[in-house]
C-alpha cells in the first residue's frame, strides 16, 4: 500500500495534481485498517475460532457506525470529487453557489474559502460538490461588453461615426482581441437608442482587466463627447418610462 501511494503520489505531482496527493494519506490509512481487520478475521478462524458471530456484531454494528459517519462519509467522498474532478484547486478565484471567493484549503470535510470581505469560510465538501461552480481562475480572457444607452434625440451619423470610431479604438488596442471584437447598433427603443460593444481582452487578472476597461472607458467618453452625443441618464429614463405610462 505504501509503495503504491508513493508511486501514485510521483504520477500526479508529475502532472501538476498536488492537491490530489492530499487525499493518499487517509486512502491509504482505510486500506490498511481494511486489510489488517480481514487478516486479523483470517487469522482467528485458522485458530479455530467461530467468526461468524463475530461478523454478524459487526455487522449491526456496522450499519450503527454508518448512519452516525453519514454526513462526515459525504463530505469525504466530496472531497474526492473536487480532487479528482479538479473544478477548483488551491488558489482559484470564483463563485461557489451564492459565495465569491479565493480557495484557500481543500481538506476531507471542508473547503476555506476567502471571501471578498476578506473573511473566511468552510464549505462542507458534499454542499460544494452539489453547487453550482464558476471558476474565474480557469478563464483564457475576459469579456468587455458595455452597452452605451443615447439620446433618441442622436442623429445616425452621429451613431454611425461613433461606432466606427469604438471599432478603430478596438483594433489598435493591444490588449483586445481582433477576432471576437464588435460594435453594434442593437436597439432603437422608446427609452433610448443602445450601441453594444462586445470584446474579449487577453488577460485572465481581474485588476488588469479593470485597468484596461478604464482606459477603454475614457477613450468611449472622449468620443462621445467630441460627436457631441449625450447619454440617456437614468432620472430621464424614468420620466420617459411615466410619460409613456
Amino acid at each position: 500500500v505504501g509503495f503504491w501511494r508513493d508511486a501514485y503520489a510521483e504520477y500526479l505531482s508529475v502532472r501538476g495534481r498536488e492537491g490530489s496527493v492530499a487525499l493518499l494519506r487517509p486512502l491509504t490509512s482505510a486500506l490498511r485498517t481494511i486489510f489488517l481487520l480481514f487478516g486479523t478475521l483470517v487469522w482467528l478462524d485458522n485458530l479455530g475460532y467461530q467468526i461468524t458471530a463475530l461478523l454478524t456484531g459487526l455487522g449491526i454494528g456496522g450499519i450503527a457506525v454508518a448512519l452516525v459517519l453519514q454526513k462526515p462519509l459525504e463530505d469525504v467522498l466530496g472531497a474526492i470529487t473536487l480532487y479528482t474532478q479538479q473544478p477548483i484547486k488551491l488558489g482559484d478565484f470564483g463563485r461557489f453557489g451564492d459565495r465569491t471567493g479565493t480557495v484557500e484549503e481543500i481538506s476531507l470535510r471542508t473547503t476555506r474559502i476567502r471571501t471578498l470581505d476578506n473573511t473566511v469560510i468552510a464549505v462542507p465538501n458534499a454542499h460544494l460538490a452539489a453547487e453550482p461552480i464558476e471558476n474565474y481562475s480557469a478563464r483564457r480572457k475576459i469579456l468587455y461588453k458595455p452597452v452605451l444607452r443615447l439620446r433618441n434625440d442622436t442623429t445616425s451619423a452621429q451613431v454611425e461615426a461613433l461606432a466606427d470610431r469604438i471599432r478603430a479604438l478596438l483594433a489598435d488596442h493591444d490588449h483586445v482581441l481582433e477576432d471576437a471584437a464588435r460594435v453594434r447598433f442593437t436597439t432603437i427603443g422608446d427609452e433610448a437608442i443602445e450601441v453594444a460593444v462586445f470584446a474579449y481582452l487577453d488577460t485572465t487578472d481581474w485588476p488588469t482587466f479593470l485597468e484596461i476597461a478604464e482606459a477603454l472607458n475614457l477613450e468611449i467618453l472622449r468620443h462621445l463627447e467630441a460627436l457631441e452625443i449625450r447619454m440617456v441618464l437614468p432620472l430621464e429614463s424614468a420620466m420617459q418610462s411615466l410619460k409613456n405610462a
